[in-house]
């Protein structure tokens, strides 16, 4: 975006107000030209967290302004946020930490690879939320943002176990957030759900039937339903190696995997149901 006289308000105190506005000072000159190519490359017109205002002060609105703020040497940077002149970087200073002065004011990969996690489960896609966001946490386990996004989303899926594992290794810092206490409590009542009478009922026919292929399908589905997929696989799987023609256990193997999008787990389940059927 070019400033001029018509667009000087627009662009520089209204933008401001929403995101920083990375103003470049310049002259159509050779001392300029290594800023400009760094600058415009750097930002671009289409950053969807900064702006970019080229003010050349060979016009007379980019020199008062220039005037204004006083600037005295171009090549020059400079951030306004609220209407108001915050950063600033001239002369070699803005090819040599144009990048340090950028990752002050944009977001990080984490923060971005967060984000994504955000908008994948707003838009319902939970395996894919899982993914990214256990990507952000294991790269990153002091991310306690992270690390309560992760628990939220392993609650969501039912992944239980999962989910209190990430709780158990909070710190005492983390402990003591409303976000832990309200996730812990979340928790809680998700592990008392499991210990309902209709899955102890199934637990004790199939110890009295471990033949039984019907109980046993049952007491798996039961098993998935409350979070407890690890263990309703090791059971259709125990059943399914002594006998991989057994089509409705192959079946509920794959539909207790489906649901299990972003979970480390679904991988490896996976590579055995394949090794075993093929």
């Amino acid at each position: 975006m070019q400033l001029t006289a018509q667009n000087v308000k627009e662009v520089l105190i209204d933008a401001s107000m929403t995101k920083p506005v990375f103003t470049y000072f310049y002259v159509d000159a050779d001392e300029c030209a290594a800023a400009t190519t760094a600058v415009q490359s750097a930002i671009g017109d289409n950053n969807a967290y900064v702006n970019l205002v080229m003010a050349n002060v060979q016009d007379e609105v980019a020199q008062a302004i220039a005037m204004q703020i006083g600037l005295r040497n171009v090549p020059a940077l400079i951030v306004f946020k609220e209407g108001r002149p915050v950063d600033a970087l001239q002369g070699a200073d803005v090819t040599e930490k144009l990048n340090e002065l950028l990752n002050k004011y944009m977001p990080s990969e984490e923060e971005l690879a967060l984000r994504a996690a955000l908008e994948a489960e707003a838009a319902g896609d939970l395996g894919t939320a899982l993914q990214k966001i256990a990507k952000v946490y294991n790269d990153n386990p002091k991310n306690s943002q992270a690390k309560f996004i992760y628990i939220r989303l392993c609650l969501k899926q039912k992944n239980l176990d999962k989910a209190k594992e990430l709780i158990d290794s909070a710190t005492r810092e983390e402990k003591e957030s409303k976000d832990y206490q309200d996730l812990l409590s979340a928790l809680n009542l998700a592990l008392k759900a499991q210990e309902s009478p209709e899955l102890a009922l199934l637990q004790e026919k199939y110890k009295e039937h471990p033949d039984d292929m019907e109980i046993l399908k049952q007491l798996a589905a039961a098993l998935s339903e409350a979070g407890k997929r690890q263990q309703a696989l090791d059971l259709l799987f125990e059943a399914f190696k002594k006998d991989t023609g057994n089509a409705q256990v192959k079946q509920l193997i794959i539909d207790i995997l489906n649901t299990m999008q972003g979970d480390p787990l679904q991988s490896k389940y996976r590579r055995n149901l394949y090794t075993l059927m093929y």
